[in-house]
């Protein structure tokens, strides 16, 4: 073989690993477009992020059972190992932001690799804590690692399906965050009983490592960017171009879109843990006290409430696509991603009535079928709500969907944690018949924010994204003046960043 050949031969072999690691790591700035990909594509890929985003609420859920046996073994009060749950809710919260934002910088394939590696190490370490302090804080780092895939994995939905499809992706991918809070309390508490409550992390670890492989052979980069951005994450200035990253997370929380279908968001996801709340269940707590359930029967009582969480989820990402190409066609062909949160309402009745079912007939002890048909009828309803108002925000929120779920989720988190607080006191003082009578009511109340967004949330988004560009326009203008100042080799490389910068901040306005 000639040297010429060999060397031809050396080169596609080198061009062939490049191609592959940079398959691996993830290349936000390859040209083919992801929403070109084939249906069957598109299908692995809402699989693999719908199990990913299942760790988060397990890692959550899978430890409860073993709490007593942690604070035996680690010669401390139960207060104390509660620290260890409200870590967790707090950085579950938390740190989908940090995650969301990065990934919109350096991509979403990155950021699943390197949180789940965070994960899986963090994982580890708490099975090996030696104290409860120790306990707590990696705690904290595990949540941060296994809670980043549900808000990565709406970008990754947001970048490859279509707006006028989504619907049905994201009932879909919210399967498998569903799944976590119902099989997580059965098998935490088989793994804690038979091998010790260190055996959670070893199996949350395991789940990890699978998940790596997964992601790192089956997700390709889904974020596209162009070389512009490329040169600034190379130049003298990254440090200061990735504290720009996060301006769109600040500028979020004066959206008023954004802000109304959050706050509705949050109502009722936080009166959703006033039934199954983390610290304190008030379902096992009812269904032991009243209807003198084991463990085992409980397990079949939260199957049930999960069976309608994730038929609710399902139905209502079709329905929400349905309606949004019913109403498209109405409206000359244009779709407004306000459309899409009238699919919405049924969750106006379901929601108040599954309350109102399951608090009176437990307060009268009417037979253990009614209140599980309340369970139903609540979870079928929750979801109803909760799917169409999140594909809304990834659908009014081009570009920046994963930042815009990670406020959602944020908000909703910090709630939650607080409402678990005060769950089973609540239950015990007023009784079930009161309380959710008065959770009812809350969320009837809550329907004005939904229903004032889908009137005004077109307004309210034209009107910020206007004085948004002309803020933008301003800053851009005031760096333009600036760049003469700078060396002449990176002269060209940021005019061209500026402009790439405020052109997309001009189709993206224009997308909505």
């Amino acid at each position: 073989m000639s040297e010429s050949e060999t060397t031809t031969k050396n080169e596609t072999h080198d061009h062939i690993s490049q191609g592959r690691l940079k398959y691996f790591i993830g290349d936000p700035y390859s040209l083919d477009d992801p929403q070109k990909l084939t249906m069957r594509r598109k299908q692995v890929i809402i699989a693999v992020v719908a199990l990913s985003a299942v760790t988060g609420p397990i890692g959550s859920m899978i430890y409860m059972p073993a709490l007593l046996a942690v604070a035996d073994d680690l010669h401390t009060s139960s207060e104390a190992v509660n620290g260890t749950v409200s870590a967790y809710v707090v950085f579950m919260g938390v740190a989908p932001l940090i995650w969301a934002t990065l990934s919109d910088f350096y991509g979403r394939k990155r950021m699943y690799l390197s949180s789940i590696i965070i994960g899986i190490i963090a994982s580890i370490i708490c099975a090996f804590s030696v104290n409860i302090a120790m306990l707590v804080v990696f705690r904290a780092i595990q949540a941060a690692g296994l809670c980043a895939s549900q808000t990565l994995g709406a970008g990754v939905i947001a970048d490859t399906i279509p707006m006028k499809q989504r619907g049905r992706a994201y009932g879909f991918f919210y399967i498998g965050p569903l799944l976590g809070p119902v099989i997580g309390p059965t098998v935490g508490g088989v793994l804690s009983q038979y091998y010790g409550w260190q055996s959670t992390f070893y199996f949350l670890a395991v789940l990890g490592g699978i998940l790596f492989i997964l992601v790192a052979l089956f997700l390709p980069e889904t974020l596209r960017k162009d070389k512009s951005q490329a040169d600034q994450q190379r130049s003298p200035n990254h440090v200061k171009n990735l504290l720009r990253a996060f301006i769109p997370l600040l500028l979020m929380l004066h959206d008023p879109s954004v802000l109304v279908v959050t706050i509705y968001s949050t109502v009722i996801f936080a009166s959703l843990y006033f039934l199954a709340s983390c610290n304190n269940p008030t379902i096992t707590d009812t269904f032991q006290r009243l209807y003198g359930y084991n463990q085992w029967q409980v397990g079949l009582v939260y199957l049930a409430f999960g069976v309608g969480l994730c038929l609710g989820s399902i139905l209502a990402g079709q329905v929400s696509d349905w309606v949004l190409q019913h109403l498209r066609r109405k409206n000359n062909g244009q779709l407004v991603p306000e459309m899409r949160l009238r699919a919405a309402i049924p969750s106006f009745v379901l929601i108040p009535a599954g309350y109102v079912i399951y608090g009176w007939t437990t307060e009268y002890n009417i037979g253990v079928y009614a209140p599980i048909i309340g369970l139903f009828v609540y979870a079928f309803g929750q979801m109803s709500a909760f799917t169409p108002t999140n594909v809304y925000l990834v659908d009014s929120q081009p570009g920046r969907s994963a930042t815009a779920i990670g406020v959602n989720n944020c908000a909703r988190s910090i709630a939650a944690a607080i409402m678990a607080i005060f769950s089973t006191q609540a239950l015990h003082s007023v009784g079930p018949g009161i309380l959710f009578t008065i959770l009812a009511a809350v969320n009837v109340l809550n329907i004005a924010m939904i229903v004032t967004c889908m009137l005004f949330g077109q307004r309210w988004r034209e009107k910020f994204a206007s004085k948004q560009a002309e803020q933008e326009k301003e800053a851009y203008e005031k760096q333009k003046a600036h760049i003469h100042h700078d060396d002449e080799e990176h002269h060209q490389h940021r005019q061209v960043a500026l402009e790439h910068s405020l052109a997309r901040t001009a189709s993206r306005h224009s997308t909505i």
